[in-house]
């Protein structure tokens, strides 16, 4: 299969035309924001080059040795460089640990790709350190630099790589991308898709089965181990209960679902965008029901839409977005759930 298809059709063009030619660039710097698949094209990237079944074509085969280690982060020539901390910069030592990875021939692979993520935030020494590498290219070794804008990077790093941007897919191109990869109908890929907005990560993690092999493609995305096809309906289901309930059910669900939420932190981000979208069709369902994006749901909004005011809706959808704020300046995930579940309650 190609490194993707019908996607980015500038910048996967170009990435299946390298696979062919073999003319590697020493660099490549891939633009876009967050969970615009970058990080997925570079190891689609890495196996195309490396593929030992596709040789010479635009496609991997996923059933080679070097396919299967790629897939499984295993390969001992794919070399990733991200911060250590969320809140620090890539930094000159992580830069010098690379130079002593490269300064060999690779240990399996025909070329080694160093993958560089979240590039704009190494600090400006680790940058020089990285300069350095790229004007005089190890062997068989090619950088891909992953970064929101150009912008942040020094000049002459920009100018040694070969750029390309990865715009955000369309809803409908993102789920027609998620059928492609995955044994889903088109009513959850919409709704996935929907739910997901730009961000293919997320959209991945909705729609990851919960077994590993009966997806189509493998997959470099880290997903919870949550099946969200089921608790996207048990979450509005509880979110209905919140908002219809006595005030003692109210409670008891409020602090189930923070319960439920914390046990698994890489539920949250998810679980957060499905109750979005649930606050988002509140409002919309008063005044245009077709235009809700959880249409299996329609019953449930259809219950619960006479009593519910507009202010209401958009004063859960403030203190969610508050909630994230928190999340992501790293406030405790159990204490922030619960202040967000019971001020829903405190109307």
């Amino acid at each position: 299969m190609s490194v993707h298809k019908n996607d980015f059709p500038t910048a996967l063009s170009e990435l299946n035309r390298i696979i062919e030619t073999r003319n590697i660039p020493n660099a490549l710097l891939f633009t876009g924001n967050p969970g615009s698949g970058r990080k997925q094209a570079a190891f689609r990237f890495a196996k195309g080059i490396n593929c030992t079944a596709g040789a010479g074509k635009r496609s991997f085969c996923n059933d080679c040795r070097s396919c299967k280690k790629i897939d499984a982060n295993q390969h001992p020539d794919m070399i990733v460089v991200a911060p250590l901390d969320s809140r620090k910069a890539i930094t000159i030592s992580q830069i010098r640990q690379i130079t002593a990875q490269t300064g060999t021939r690779p240990h399996e692979a025909a070329f080694r790709m160093v993958l560089i993520t979240d590039a704009d935030r190494m600090n400006i020494q680790a940058q020089n350190g990285l300069l350095k590498e790229l004007e005089e290219p190890p062997e068989n070794t090619f950088f891909i630099l992953m970064a929101k804008e150009r912008s942040a990077l020094l000049p002459t790093i920009v100018s040694r790589c070969r750029s390309l941007r990865f715009p955000p897919l369309s809803g409908p191109a993102l789920a027609a991308h998620l059928c492609e990869q995955y044994p889903i109908d088109t009513q959850w890929a919409g709704i996935a898709a929907a739910t997901a907005g730009t961000d293919q990560n997320l959209a991945a993690t909705l729609v990851h089965p919960a077994d590993d092999n009966v997806s189509k493609a493998s997959k470099t995305s880290k997903a919870s181990g949550i099946d969200w096809y089921s608790t996207r309906l048990w979450l509005i289901q509880q979110l209905c209960d919140l908002i219809s309930g006595s005030a003692s059910q109210k409670i008891h669900t409020a602090l189930g679902l923070s319960g439920f939420l914390s046990q698994d932190p890489d539920g949250v981000i998810p679980g957060l965008a499905v109750m979005r979208t649930f606050f988002r069709d509140l409002c919309v369902f008063r005044h245009a029901p077709e235009k809700i994006l959880n249409r299996d749901c329609s019953d449930r909004f259809q219950k619960l839409a006479p009593n519910i005011r507009d202010n209401d809706a958009l004063f859960w959808m403030d203190e969610l977005h508050e909630t994230e704020k928190r999340l992501a300046s790293n406030s405790a995930i159990r204490m922030t759930l619960d202040r967000f579940f019971l001020k829903l309650i405190h109307i």
